[in-house]
């Protein structure tokens, strides 16, 4: 088996506040409000303890879905400046598994507290036998393309909706 780490750090800054972005990542059972499905990412559901807590777990990805959903934690929470997940990723047919760690941080941009930089640094951990290795290039692009798709479905739904008041 072969293993290999990849990050990436993504950034932005949003018209809201700290706070209103804190509230809208950690309400996890409503993404659906801001945040499409796609062919990764469908709903976040059986969220236990909620509201979202420091060691709330999750049912991520496609929980409808046999073999396309996973099982998550929160492992940092500290509003409204920082939140962190957890989970991992069987993939059967690669004979992979996928340790994905995500650490989001807010703070106000310039001193203005209603406007955020927000950043949002993804860590795998991916393990995988060495004759598929040449495959990873494929698993770290369709991470990177759905974390790029999720910052902008944040900026998006934060800045039309400054004022929204979520769990």
């Amino acid at each position: 088996m072969s293993n290999s780490q990849w990050h990436r750090l993504y950034a932005s800054t949003v018209a809201a506040s700290p706070e209103v972005l804190f509230k809208l990542l950690s309400d996890m059972p409503n993404y659906g409000e801001w945040l499409p499905g796609s062919g990764q990412f469908g709903r976040t559901t059986d969220v236990e303890p909620y509201p979202v807590r420091l060691g709330s777990r999750y049912h991520d990805g496609k929980p409808d879905e046999p073999e396309k959903s996973w099982w998550g934690t929160v492992t940092g929470f500290q509003p409204p400046g920082s939140i962190d997940f957890h989970h991992t990723i069987h993939v059967k047919q690669l004979k992979a598994t996928v340790d994905v760690h995500i650490h989001y941080s807010f703070e106000p941009a310039d001193g203005d507290d209603r406007r955020t930089d927000v950043k949002r640094w993804l860590l795998l951990d991916v393990t995988m036998p060495l004759i598929l290795r040449p495959i990873r290039r494929a698993i770290t692009s369709a991470f990177d393309k759905e974390n790029v798709r999720t910052m902008a479905a944040v900026k998006r739904y934060a800045e039309a909706n400054p004022d929204v008041d979520h769990v």
